[in-house]
């Protein structure tokens, strides 16, 4: 099972590709046939509900499509992106939110402070994901931790590396990395998704994965421990009919 927490369906700012703009149903399809069941949309200071809701339709309960945005960060100068994702069960409330603060400033003159963004989500107990490092625009150490001072729950915080080699790297020197494909060119996207992060334990909801990332054990031993049961009937010559419960 991989997971994408960094997606693109449309081209918003004036530097987005126009191969980043897809369908409900074709991004469906492309992602279905990859090893990806977990994705986040994540478009640039946007968050378009009705697309949102349309992709969930036509996932059809194949995939976890969680709603997002990546958000244009300007502390004191410094400019990075950071991506928040919440629960699909407040999808309704986070487009009110997300609405509220772009207001009617345009993509691509849209920037806000990290502690704003933490206070305006910090209810839904989101997950917030900051550029880290070399994937650019990064948000420093110190913003980081202004993020952290601003929000309930600072063990949502994941950095967000450029590659898997990065995220090593970062894991390696105990930081809580993550990393998406920030796709590009949706015809890549069969290629690129075999690079994503594997998800070594089979998570079935936004809350379970947060658990996870948290590091809660009892949810770990409970995934870890759970039994799959199949009922496999053998025919073998000379002895009878066996049924075998594994």
């Amino acid at each position: 099972m991989k997971i994408d927490v960094h997606i693109h369906t449309k081209a918003i700012k004036s530097g987005d590709a126009p191969t980043r703009q897809i369908d409900p149903k074709s991004f469906c399809d492309i992602v279905k046939s990859t090893d990806v069941k977990i994705c986040a949309i994540t478009n640039h200071n946007h968050f378009d509900i009705a697309q949102y809701k349309e992709i969930v339709e036509h996932a059809k309960g194949e995939l976890l499509v969680w709603p997002g945005v990546e958000l244009d960060v300007l502390e004191d100068n410094r400019h990075g992106h950071l991506i928040v994702i919440a629960n699909p069960k407040d999808v309704e409330s986070f487009n009110e939110k997300v609405t509220k603060l772009l207001g009617s400033i345009a993509p691509d003159n849209f920037a806000t402070d990290i502690t704003n963004i933490g206070r305006a989500f910090d209810e839904f107990d989101p997950i917030f994901i900051p550029h880290y490092y070399n994937k650019t625009p990064s948000i420093s150490n110190e913003d980081i931790e202004l993020l952290a001072s601003s929000v309930s729950n600072s063990r949502r915080i994941l950095k967000e590396a450029s590659n898997s080699i990065s995220a090593g790297i970062f894991i390696g020197h105990g930081h809580k990395t993550i990393y998406g494909s920030d796709v590009t060119n949706w015809n890549d996207y069969p290629s690129i998704s075999q690079r994503l992060p594997e998800l070594r334990l089979p998570v079935e909801s936004f809350e379970q994965f947060c658990l996870l990332i948290e590091r809660d054990d009892a949810t770990i031993d409970t995934i870890r421990n759970k039994k799959f049961h199949q009922t496999i009937n053998i025919d073998a010559p000379a002895i009878a009919k066996l049924q075998v419960t594994c």
